[in-house]
């Protein structure tokens, strides 16, 4: 055996996903795997004001559930209510994409933990010397 370091995925290697994962997944979920759904869709959402861009969202959504990867405000726009406009945004597109759920984390002791419960995310988990080695929560929201 022989372990590779890919920059980038072959046509075999594409191959060898598409007739594996038809394999493994109705063993898994019990049924055949409907390929659309479990495609991995990127978004991003920016929130502009007076032309200049004050907030953005980003993250991506595959098989139902949505992943939250970044929400950043324009730091003279905090508190003003673009973080809960852009998160409403989000879940938004969650719905009409047929997602259940949205996940995110953030770190133990931010602000932003409190911001997340106002809006209905709870704690799931909390994953120790995370990012840059800070604790972070992972959060999550049923729809």
């Amino acid at each position: 055996m022989k372990i590779v370091e890919l920059k980038a995925k072959t046509k075999a290697l594409k191959e060898f996903e598409k007739r594996e994962w038809g394999l493994v997944h109705p063993e898994h979920y019990g049924h055949e795997i409907d390929r659309d759904f479990w495609e991995k869709i990127k978004f991003r959402l920016a929130a502009k004001e007076g032309g200049k861009f004050i907030g953005k969202l980003t993250g991506h959504y595959m098989a139902g559930v949505m992943y939250i990867g970044e929400l950043l405000i324009g730091h003279d726009y905090r508190g003003q209510g673009v973080g809960k406009v852009l998160m409403a945004e989000a879940e938004k597109v969650a719905k009409k994409k047929r997602v259940h759920k949205i996940y995110l984390d953030t770190g133990v002791g931010w602000k932003a933990v409190d911001f997340y419960e106002n809006l209905g995310y709870r704690k799931e988990a909390r994953l120790e010397k995370h990012w840059e080695k800070q604790d972070s929560w992972v959060m999550s929201k049923l729809l």
